[in-house]
């Protein structure tokens, strides 16, 4: 529900106005009345409404004095002003102004209302923005606004988790390309920095703890399957409002700090008023998993020039790491020390950025610790013979055979995976053949064809279920379809054009 200011000199027209929205506006509440453009900057500083209502001409301060006041401020707020004939040359300042719409005196409920829904839609979309940007903000650590906060998460407790499949998200690449957000009626806040995250945020009042535990195990679910791993971070109890941004930097604290490739698991978090005491394990050392003798044991491989031991000792730590549920940051500091060793004694001239691309698509494709060996091994191998593989770079002809059986499968489970295996790939060298030719990593590509695959299949069927369009292009969930949707075109699958 949206809330109203209303504000006008006349008791009678502020009485006529609150009667109208309390009849016929199921999505308005008035949260308060003013007299004068001063007690109604008062009033938005205290309420915060959505939308504020005001006569023109008033004594102290006028509507159009209070508009400019509330602009300077830095807010863009919805106001629709009442005013009679002879003041129109005062609403057509105020339109400068960003006014959203006018009525005339004596305010009709036909006119009230053709000035009123048009709103309606665009007070959806600010609320929606306004979320999105303030969950981008606590996730990345930026500072908020409490009073942003409390105008746009306004219930008083929130139950909240984070759901990530697979590694950590990309830092050199694809980083933040799209924002994804999503709300279910109202209830459920769905964020997240990439399309393998959801941060839900679900207010206490509408959901008890017992079925928002049960539903994020459904959710986790939902998301594993036998070629990847899910990890799962759960405040314990509910949070105040005024905790939310300290409590999302916990919750992706702790998701660092504990997510490990190829382990799926559900974290329980308890709240301590606090991000620093968040902590619920103490980071794992690094002789856990015996890092410093797997580096003195890769240095009498390369003396040796046995090349069958440098793989053998890579795996024992990856395999360690798993069993133990080490770190994947820590793994990657490992992997990184491992990797400039044997660069460093081949005297190996590869390119830095490139390399580092390489390493960080093992780690953030991998859905099982094999898979990010194999990567890993593909990547070492090239230090020390010519890559099989690089032959197929510069072909055309290949990219073009991957595209076609991409375009030819969307329908199906197709993975980075599955495509590996298919064209017997390592998933370093998939995302870095696509980066050789220009294009996008394979993962983005292959979420922008579905989106088209999908945008073609309504435009040709406007009439078919949004569930049925999600499978026909390879996604079970259609909550989730239309989250990738939405971030990918700006709009709801449900609002795509020639769908009404």
């Amino acid at each position: 529900m949206f809330r109203v200011l209303v504000v006008d000199d006349e008791p009678a027209a502020v009485e006529h106005i609150c009667s109208m929205i309390e009849e016929k506006c199921p999505k308005l509440s008035v949260v308060a009345t003013a007299a004068d453009g001063r007690e109604g900057l008062a009033k938005f500083e205290e309420w915060g409404p959505d939308l504020i209502i005001s006569d023109v001409k008033m004594p102290v301060m006028d509507g159009l004095d209070m508009i400019k006041a509330i602009k300077a401020s830095g807010e863009e707020m919805p106001v629709i002003l009442l005013s009679g004939y002879q003041e129109f040359e005062y609403v057509r300042m105020a339109l400068t102004y960003g006014v959203s719409d006018y009525i005339l005196k004596p305010v009709t409920s036909e006119g009230f209302m053709a000035a009123v829904e048009p709103v309606l839609g665009l007070l959806g979309q600010r609320v929606y923005e306004q979320r999105k940007k303030l969950a981008r903000s606590m996730i990345i650590g930026e500072r908020v606004n409490a009073k942003k906060v409390g105008r746009y998460f306004r219930e008083q407790a929130y139950y909240m988790a984070v759901i990530r499949e697979n590694g950590l998200p990309r830092r050199f690449t694809d980083t933040w390309e799209i924002e994804l957000s999503s709300e279910a009626e109202h209830t459920m806040f769905v964020y997240g920095r990439d399309e393998r995250e959801a941060l839900y945020i679900c207010p206490a009042a509408v959901i008890q703890r017992d079925e928002f535990v049960k539903f994020i195990g459904n959710e986790r679910g939902k998301k594993k399957g036998s070629h990847n791993f899910v990890t799962a971070v759960m405040m314990e109890d509910a949070v105040c409002r005024d905790e939310l941004a300290d409590v999302v930097g916990g919750l992706y604290e702790e998701m660092n700090r504990r997510l490990s490739i190829g382990v799926t698991q559900t974290i329980m978090v308890k709240n301590h008023r606090g991000r620093e005491k968040t902590h619920t394990k103490p980071e794992c050392s690094v002789n856990e998993i015996h890092g410093a003798e797997v580096i003195k044991g890769l240095d009498r491989c390369l003396e040796k020039r046995d090349f069958g031991a440098i793989f053998e000792e890579l795996w024992k730590m990856i395999e360690k790491a798993e069993s133990i549920k080490y770190p994947q940051l820590g793994l990657e500091r490992l992997v990184r020390q491992f990797a400039a060793r044997v660069q460093q004694y081949f005297d190996s001239r590869q390119d830095a950025l490139e390399e580092e691309l390489m390493l960080e698509d093992a780690f953030y494709e991998a859905g099982k610790s094999r898979e990010l060996f194999d990567s890993l091994k593909s990547i070492l191998v090239r230090y020390w013979k010519k890559d099989k593989e690089s032959v197929k770079l510069d072909s055309p002809e290949f990219i073009e055979e991957i595209r076609e059986f991409v375009e030819s499968n969307l329908s199906q489970d197709l993975t980075v995976s599955t495509l590996c295996r298919e064209f017997n790939l390592s998933q370093s060298y998939l995302n870095l053949i696509f980066r050789k030719h220009g294009m996008e990593s394979f993962s983005t590509y292959l979420r922008n064809a579905r989106i088209r695959k999908a945008k073609e299949i309504m435009e040709r069927n406007p009439q078919m279920f949004i569930k049925d369009v999600a499978m026909m292009v390879g996604y079970k969930d259609q909550f989730y379809f239309s989250r990738i949707f939405r971030a990918v075109t700006g709009m709801s699958p449900s609002g795509y054009p020639g769908r009404q």
